[in-house]
């Protein structure tokens, strides 16, 4: 039987799918909602300022933003699988598209700061539900041989919505209004909702336990809810507010932390304890499952730090705007987007493993080099070209591990599979941006510290320097006085810049080593079978 019912269609019992083309517009409808849940998030970051000033909000307050947001994201993360199977994914999925226009809506309407960190949260709800569902329904909507080529055109949308978003958002910025980054959102989920609609039918399998699960009674497993729900909460708040409040020397972080720490903790042992839990952690005793969930996390924390700290360093170090920022690193979205097809067709002949293991290697060295161009005076191509580079890694690692994941799991598990996917992929990311924005700012004092030693008079370099600035500086108002204060701050300006340039070299390091340590897990990966449901080939 077929996952998805298409419109006067036979099925094909030989494959389990549909014949035709239409599970392809279907594949394209359900990247389409993934793509617009991610590029909101990384597009409304660059909008902050100018949301700020026309809601009177000041810094902290404007943060909120994205982080309620993020938080409200690790909350619904583990229920989504749960909701999936009790009210049908279709349903499901029409509603949270539909609810998420609305509330986007809302949120380019928004008379108050307040008034659109609500709607921010209900927007989070929604949102973090789509990309679960979506993987779900490629996953049995197609076919093993074709499986791959499905979840390339997925992986476009998680690939390319990180780079595309501040790029689309700096250009509404500057040219229309912070308003129309959320407005974007409305027609592309009417426009979803409805192929949704029309197309998508919840599999044989899931309409089964959902009618055995309302037949004897929903039992809501609410303790493991409330313990994931307030453990992951607590851990996303750490992590996107820690920098800003200074870690562990804030009373809030270090309680939330432990709140964390004690949540997750009881939620996870309740979970594997539950006879119907809400988020079924016992997949993870299967091998490749488990390693794919982990480099996911791995994957998850260097797309998405490097996809935020690239823009910034262009726009702080180097004065790009955000359009041209966007644009510096848009050629990275266009390889992503030649190179996911030949990925999806090579993932029905090759083992998936050795191509998680290529892109992680490809990454690593991608990462590298980031960390040997950046200089004060890196060019458009050089950047352009680095990011290309990383983009060869990346195109063969989401499709292969999503490939890898759903080997020997059931049907009726496809749901919590892709809610724990996604939800190590998520807090992947934020992992990673807590890290590397904290690396950064903990190397860039430690580097402007060691290079002010050797700004003294005793470093004839040092001096012959302040010499020339002090000459040229006084040539233009004759004051030796001012002239030498201002060489000075002159001098002072460019140890900032390189203090904060080699941060971001330490920050790529640390990412290109990211990649290498995860290499191990590959090799705990059985040898599927290319284009075979659910087989691992021995070995």
């Amino acid at each position: 039987m077929s996952a998805t019912k298409t419109l006067k269609k036979p099925v094909d019992s030989a494959t389990n799918s549909h014949g035709g083309n239409l599970k392809w517009i279907i594949a394209v409808t359900v990247a389409m909602a993934t793509f617009m849940e991610v590029l909101d998030d990384t597009s409304v970051s660059v909008a902050l300022s100018q949301i700020g000033g026309n809601l009177s909000a000041a810094e902290d307050e404007v943060t909120w933003v994205v982080t309620s947001q993020l938080v409200a994201k690790a909350v619904v993360l583990p229920v989504a699988g749960f909701l999936a199977t009790v009210v049908g994914r279709k349903r499901l999925f029409s509603i949270c598209l539909l609810a998420y226009g609305g509330t986007s809506l809302l949120c380019g309407l928004s008379p108050s700061i307040g008034f659109l960190v609500f709607m921010r949260v209900v927007q989070g709800l929604c949102g973090g539900m789509l990309s679960p569902m979506a993987q779900a329904i490629l996953t049995d909507t197609f076919p093993p041989a074709q499986r791959g080529l499905a979840f390339a055109a997925y992986g476009v949308a998680t690939v390319v919505a990180p780079t595309v978003g501040p790029t689309l958002g700096g250009y509404l910025v500057d040219n229309a209004s912070w308003n129309w980054v959320f407005f974007v959102n409305v027609p592309v989920a009417l426009m979803t909702a409805f192929l949704v609609s029309i197309l998508v039918q919840d599999p044989p399998a899931l309409v089964k336990e959902k009618a055995a699960k309302w037949a004897g009674g929903l039992n809501v497993d609410y303790v493991g809810l409330g313990l994931l729900a307030v453990g992951l909460s607590a851990l996303q708040f750490v992590l996107s507010r820690g920098e800003r409040e200074e870690w562990f020397t804030s009373g809030l972080i270090t309680g939330l932390s432990l709140v964390a720490a004690v949540a997750l903790g009881a939620g996870v042992i309740w979970e594997l304890r539950s006879k119907d839990p809400i988020i079924d952690l016992k997949l993870l005793r299967h091998r490749n499952f488990a390693a794919a969930v982990l480099i996911m996390f791995a994957v998850g924390a260097v797309l998405f730090s490097s996809s935020t700290q690239l823009p910034l360093f262009l726009q702080n170090l180097l004065g790009y705007t955000a359009v041209k920022s966007g644009l510096a690193i848009s050629p990275g979205g266009a390889a992503v987007l030649l190179l996911m097809p030949v990925v999806g067709l090579l993932s029905g002949k090759v083992q998936a493993r050795w191509m998680i293991l290529f892109g992680l290697v490809i990454s690593a060295f991608a990462l590298f080099n980031y960390a040997h161009v950046l200089s004060s005076d890196i060019d458009f191509a050089s950047v352009a070209k680095a990011r290309v580079y990383q983009s060869l890694g990346l195109a063969f690692l989401f499709v292969p591990i999503s490939v890898a994941a759903y080997v020997g799991i059931a049907k009726n598990k496809t749901n919590q599979a892709a809610t724990l996917i996604n939800l190590a992929q998520s807090l992947g990311g934020s992992f990673g941006i807590a890290a590397i924005t904290t690396l950064i700012a903990r190397r860039t004092q430690f580097h402007q510290s060691r290079l002010i030693d050797g700004l003294n008079y005793s470093n004839p370099e040092y001096e012959a320097s302040l010499q020339n600035l002090t000459t040229s500086q006084s040539a233009a108002d004759g004051s030796m006085v001012d002239a030498a204060q201002r060489a000075q701050a002159t001098i002072y300006d460019a140890v900032q810049q390189q203090a904060n340039i080699l941060s971001y070299v330490d920050s790529f390091y640390l990412l290109g080593f990211a990649c290498l340590l995860s290499l191990p897990l590959v090799f705990m990966m059985r040898a599927n079978k290319p284009g075979k449901d659910g087989e691992a080939a021995p070995g």
